[in-house]
């Protein structure tokens, strides 16, 4: 045989076997539903992890006024206590 009648024959046209179009309609449909499902759940993980993000974003800022506000009334205690015992020093030289 020669290279050309080789190629007719692996490209002749074949038909297909009788339920072919069905079985691959009825695959194509199963993908489509399971799909469909699927969408929806990376949609839901983004706004999970957004909403997570915002609460530790929130949660953070909290933490940080809150050791904002106890190193600023630590340094307001720590100044009251110089003066007092600078008031006390005085008191006692008198």
């Amino acid at each position: 045989m020669n290279l050309e009648s080789e190629l007719k024959e692996v490209l002749r046209r074949v038909d297909p076997p009788s339920g072919f179009s069905k079985r691959v309609m009825k695959r194509v449909e199963d993908r489509r539903s399971r799909l469909s499902g699927q969408a929806r759940l990376p949609v839901l993980q983004r706004a999970l992890a957004a909403s997570v993000l915002i609460a530790l974003a929130i949660g953070g800022w909290g933490v940080h006024e809150t050791l904002r506000a106890r190193n600023e009334l630590l340094t307001a205690m720590r100044i009251a206590s110089q003066k007092v015992a600078h008031a006390q020093q005085e008191v006692t030289r008198r």
